[in-house]
């Protein structure tokens, strides 16, 4: 039900976050694949595929509010789920606290000093000077309100829980990132993103695969999307749910201040008109009501092609956001982990 009340500048501007993230993102992917080349070892190529009820089904976690609000972690824990576990960056810690050990964690995003917060950040306060956008948004409350200990703990907790873990890591990932998870000793694995189209001379893609020599996978734009792609593409499962895929915030809760794109939305727009880039939905199942913003409402689109593309079916198991359309079926966790 419902696909959003959009305007026409509204899609306008989402026409042209391909082009805005190229520009935004395109100096450090090809910097950042460059200088991790040393650390390259293995590439997705050589990862042991899954065996037995792992290959059979998986969930993939991400970090949307529902995660926390519908109480996932639990009700993963409680459901006794022997399928793979996938998570990505953002969810990996609350994984961890709630129990839950993945069997795989994917990171994508190459900004140089937030992503490694979710690996426990070595250099927390450096990197967060003059940067609020943890503490406008942390879905971690413990984190929000006491992040200096909170840090402290969280980087004791992964070098602690990180061995039997195998990290799906992005070229791209920035220096900070890479430093920490070699101090973890995680066990990495490479791969490359599919930015543009490969068959161009000039593409981006082609000149990080020649750099690196690893192989490129489609992320959609999110990392999300791309442990999606991983599930259904690398690893072959045939039964993939997402859960806190929310591409989205609850109405209800979340004001337009707490978005991740609210200040550049604001510098763009104005506040005058800035309601008119927070489209609307409701959840099919629950009726209830949920927003998106360009970025967001970009996403989705990416992940629904995509799914469509694939002639497969994703189960979105999140509970509530604007995941919905051809080849998603929504349930319950619980259902899908009972699924013959």
């Amino acid at each position: 039900m419902g696909t959003g009340n959009t305007g026409t500048k509204f899609k306008a501007l989402v026409d042209q976050i391909t082009a805005i993230g190229f520009d935004w993102h395109s100096g450090w992917i090809i910097e950042n694949s460059k200088r991790n080349k040393p650390f390259i070892d293995n590439s997705i190529r050589d990862l042991p595929r899954p065996t037995g009820p792992k290959a059979e089904s998986a969930i993939v976690i991400s970090a949307g509010p529902s995660l926390y609000k519908n109480d996932i972690l639990a009700r993963i824990k409680r459901s006794g789920f022997v399928g793979s576990i996938i998570a990505i960056d953002g969810s990996y810690l609350g994984c961890v606290k709630a129990g839950l050990k993945p069997d795989y964690v994917l990171t994508l995003d190459p900004h140089p000093t937030r992503v490694v917060r979710w690996f426990g950040d070595p250099e927390y306060e450096k990197n967060s000077d003059g940067d609020d956008y943890f503490k406008r948004q942390d879905l971690d409350v413990s984190f929000r309100n006491n992040s200096i200990q909170q840090n402290l703990k969280d980087i004791d907790l992964v070098d602690r829980q990180s061995s039997g873990v195998r990290l799906i890591i992005c070229s791209t990932a920035p220096a900070t990132v890479v430093a920490r998870v070699r101090a973890a000793r995680f066990e990495s694995f490479w791969w490359a993103p599919l930015v543009d189209d490969p068959a161009k001379q000039d593409s981006l893609t082609r000149a990080i695969v020649r750099e690196t020599g690893l192989p490129a996978m489609n992320t959609g734009g999110t990392v999300g999307t791309a442990a999606w792609v991983f599930a259904s593409t690398v690893l072959n499962i045939p039964r993939v749910a997402a859960v806190g895929m929310d591409l989205g915030y609850y109405k209800e809760d979340t004001g337009y201040k707490l978005t991740q794109t609210y200040y550049s939305l604001l510098n763009r727009v104005g506040e005058e008109h800035i309601h008119e880039y927070f489209p609307e939905f409701t959840f099919p199942s629950t009726g209830e009501r949920f927003y998106t913003d360009p970025t967001y409402y970009w996403y989705r689109g990416n992940l629904l092609d995509l799914v469509a593309a694939s002639k497969t079916t994703l189960y979105n198991c999140t509970g509530g956001g604007t995941l919905f359309g051809e080849g998603i079926e929504c349930l319950e966790l619980e259902d899908f982990v009972n699924m013959a």
